[in-house]
């Protein structure tokens, strides 16, 4: 959700850590913050081993997630949810299902460009990734449902970062009646489901996130005191992470568009393994796309430049000194990600984009990158997120050559091009 608040904290970020230093005090949405961005500092507070924060959002993320968000939710039903669903993006079986998804989808997208005179990356990403996000969440494929959670969730997503004033026709205003509209049709599937859960013959693989959270029986036990659509709220809100992986995937374009020799090298180690698959005969697996070693140093890259999570929010529970610092009670503290990815004193050059940065060095023990998050909150899909781009990167550079027109960065309503990235694209020939 850290993107979500991206245009308020951008600019004070940028600028004010050259001016005031790592850590500073700022006044944002109408209340007094204190502005971190140094990685240590940023580091303790995510992991929140005490105790002494909570997630804190806007009032119009607020009106739309609602009082039973996950996002807000802390203790033992947060740790329960986040580690159960944690353990399904991570099973090895939903790897090969993605794997296998969205490889499908790349082609079938992908096939089309060649008729194209101009592809908008970003659209075509976008679809690509919330195809895949729809089905992990509730097995739902493209049809009438799919169509409506695609409209809603645009609708929805657009109230999350407006003025928080509702009145008809506000985007606030659409916003809820979208999510009224998305609970409705997820409480009709989930209660579809429900019976299945007393029968012995009904429990057999776990098909998505909302049978995790259905079947868990902690989580239904944790869950008692909340409102019976509890399930469903989570699943809405799942969605909404799923957004970072349009914009890597598109960024990741343009970076390598940026950076020909880059490119090249990524060119010639996925080449290589189109090879290896077409003289075995074997298919594609999760573990192919993933030990790509050059092909994860670019995603690692894209992540630290993208800067797809600019903050978090917490609100702290009481006084906490932290490294010298006082947060005094109340007070919001955003943990910037923005400016350390920036930093001189961290990476050489920091404006460039240079994957061999990430030579030797395993970015997943590295505290100071955060691309997805971090402590008890990171973001459980980073796996899944990571294939994906993997995959994307794959089929496009042993499919295609590409010319991006001029476009540029932009940070609200979320990290996006300005113009949705459009470039031309040629075939490569069979012999390449």
């Amino acid at each position: 959700m850290g993107w979500v608040v991206g245009l308020w904290v951008v600019m004070s970020i940028s600028f004010g850590w050259w001016w005031y230093g790592k850590v500073f005090k700022s006044h944002l949405l109408g209340r007094p913050v204190i502005v971190s961005t140094d990685p240590e500092l940023n580091k303790v507070i995510l992991q929140n081993q005490k105790g002494a924060f909570l997630p804190y959002y806007p009032k119009s993320v607020l009106e739309v997630l609602g009082e039973s968000s996950m996002f807000l939710m802390n203790g033992n039903l947060h740790k329960r949810v986040h580690t159960a669903i944690s353990s399904f993006m991570r099973s090895p079986s939903l790897k090969a299902q993605i794997t296998s998804l969205f490889e499908n989808n790349a082609k079938l997208f992908m096939a089309t460009w060649k008729d194209k005179p101009l592809v908008y990356v970003q659209d075509e990403a976008k679809e690509m990734a919330f195809q895949v996000l729809v089905k992990v969440l509730l097995s739902i494929g493209p049809g009438e449902d799919y169509n409506l959670v695609r409209g809603e969730f645009e609708v929805l997503m657009k109230g999350l970062m407006s003025i928080p004033i509702i009145f008809p026709g506000s985007k606030l205003y659409r916003a809820l009646k979208a999510k009224e509209k998305l609970m409705k049709l997820i409480n009709r599937i989930l209660e579809e489901r429900r019976p299945e859960l007393d029968k012995p013959e009904g429990k057999g693989a776990v098909r998505d996130a909302a049978d995790v959270l259905l079947r868990d029986p902690e989580i239904r036990k944790e869950a008692q005191h909340l409102p019976s659509d509890f399930v469903s709220h989570n699943i809405v809100e799942m969605m909404i992470p799923g957004e970072t992986v349009t914009a890597a995937l598109t960024l990741s374009v343009k970076f390598l568009g940026d950076s020909p020799v880059a490119l090249n090298r990524l060119v010639e180690e996925n080449m290589e393994l189109k090879r290896e698959k077409a003289q075995s005969g074997d298919e594609y697996t999760w573990m192919d796309y993933v030990s790509l070693p050059f092909t994860q140093k670019v995603i690692n890259e894209t992540l630290r430049m993208a800067n797809i999570i600019i903050s978090v929010w917490r609100r702290a529970l009481q006084d906490v000194e932290i490294k010298g610092y006082f947060i005094p009670k109340d007070w919001c503290v955003v943990a910037a990600f923005l400016a350390p990815n920036m930093d001189e004193k961290t990476y050489d050059n920091p404006y460039h984009f240079d994957p061999w940065r990430w030579e030797g060095k395993d970015a997943s023990v590295n505290t100071l990158f955060t691309p997805f998050g971090g402590g008890q909150r990171l973001c459980p899909g980073h796996e899944l997120a990571r294939l994906q781009i993997a995959i994307f990167l794959h089929h496009l550079v042993t499919t295609y050559r590409w010319v991006a027109m001029e476009d540029e960065i932009v940070y609200f309503p979320t990290v996006q091009m300005k113009r949705k990235l459009p470039i031309t694209v040629a075939p490569i020939s069979p012999s390449s």
